[in-house]
């Protein structure tokens, strides 16, 4: 007499309810388990997707900046900024480069309008600027090149700045003045906004990119001629046509400036794509630590498990015995605890996923990171608990399936 499938599972769904206490004690490792794995994951999968976006709203992958290497020794000589012949130069040696940019920093300056002083960072750049942060003019217009050819005092505000220095009035036409220079506002940049934490979910006052908001933009010239002309050029960012093509432009980019400077890695070449990649590779060593631990906590859960099975052998040998008397077969007493098993771990792992996910904002909240959960890892999360379900389930359904029927029925 065989038993069915369907039977089995409603044997062991009856003795994990008869044994109520048992079985909770039992799937505790489980559950932590899981809810490790979970956590773990979503925090992971919110980072890489945080990164993503993070790198999306800065140009995406195919943005290459050359910026000072700080990790080199100055002593060893080598001039730290680039001259406007040299930026002339480097951008005639990269003609296939979709947009090119020098920039100019300056920050904690004054921008008045009237009587009111607004401090912020004043960026000079180049009109591809844009091009290459791929950030649109949300009214007037961005700088065009006879604005750069003619030193133009003309300025173009982030949203925050905007609305810092004008409320709501519309600032285009009107005027602000940086030291002693007056400069007419032509353009007003759209709103970067980016969640910093919360479960894919952006949160009041946590825009992770509102410094870019509150900068103001002029030419670079302008910058050079009339408000800073101490200040030199020493970052260059550059947009490559595709994202295959950026890492041939970031090599020929570190070739250029080395030759430069004679050999001097006096700067750092980057791409995003690279800075993706180290981060990805950070976050899997990450990953794989944690989920190390979680696997550790599965384990000691499983052997739990294993002993309690083998206890509840024991405790079932009679049964097991009038089982194999009346007919049943060593392969379904060996299925039936091998099911039963799997179910105890399977619970478990549902109740690790509810827990878990139950935890993931206040998680996010508490280290200050964006999680996400996905289907993928609820699926994960169930095929790794019926997993240990099944590997530690082996050993207490083959003591089972071998019992002798005439020992095991004199059992009491």
């Amino acid at each position: 007499m065989s038993i069915s499938l369907l039977e089995s599972v409603q044997v062991g769904l009856a003795d994990i309810k008869m044994r109520k206490l048992r079985s909770a004690v039992t799937v505790i490792g489980i559950i932590l388990g899981v809810m490790s794995i979970m956590v773990v994951l979503s925090i992971v999968n919110g980072m890489n997707t945080a990164t993503l976006a993070w790198m999306n709203e800065r140009g995406g992958l195919t943005r290459i900046v050359i910026s000072r290497n700080w990790m080199y020794d100055q002593r060893k000589g080598g001039q730290d900024h680039f001259t406007l012949n040299e930026i002339k130069l480097i951008r005639d040696m990269i003609p296939e480069a979709l947009a090119f940019n020098p920039t100019i920093q300056q920050w904690g300056m004054a921008v008045r309008r009237g009587d009111l002083s607004y401090s912020t960072e004043v960026v000079g750049v180049m009109p591809d600027m844009v091009v290459i942060e791929e950030w649109n003019v949300q009214t007037g217009r961005f700088f065009v090149k006879p604005d750069v050819e003619w030193n133009n005092n003309v300025i173009v505000l982030g949203s925050t700045a905007a609305r810092e220095l004008f409320g709501g009035l519309d600032p285009l036409g009107q005027y602000v003045s940086i030291g002693d220079q007056q400069f007419m506002v032509i353009g007003v940049l759209r709103e970067k906004l980016i969640a910093r934490r919360g479960a894919g979910k952006a949160i009041a006052g946590e825009n992770a990119l509102e410094y870019l908001n509150r900068r103001v933009f002029i030419p670079l010239s302008t910058m050079l001629h009339k408000i800073s002309a101490d200040q030199k050029i020493d970052r260059i960012e550059v947009k490559a046509a595709t994202t295959e093509g950026a890492q041939a432009l970031r090599q020929k980019l570190d070739n250029i400036i080395l030759n430069l400077r004679q050999g001097r890695d006096v700067f750092a070449v980057t791409s995003a794509k690279e800075q993706l990649d180290t981060m990805r590779q950070t976050s899997m060593i990450f990953t794989a630590i944690f989920v190390l631990i979680a696997v550790i906590s599965l384990f000691v859960g499983g052997i739990v498990i294993m002993n309690i099975m083998l206890a509840s052998v024991k405790e079932r040998t009679r049964e097991i015995g009038v089982r194999i008397a009346i007919g049943a077969r060593r392969i379904d007493i060996f299925v039936q605890f091998v099911i039963q098993t799997i179910l105890i771990t399977l619970s478990g792992g549902v109740l690790g996923i509810i827990l878990g996910y139950a935890m993931l904002d206040l998680v996010g909240t508490y280290l200050d990171v964006t999680v996400i959960a996905s289907t993928g890892m609820i699926w994960t999360a169930i095929m790794v608990s019926a997993g240990v379900g099944l590997l530690f389930g082996i050993a207490p359904a083959l003591r089972a399936a071998n019992l002798d029927p005439v020992k095991a029925l004199r059992e009491e």
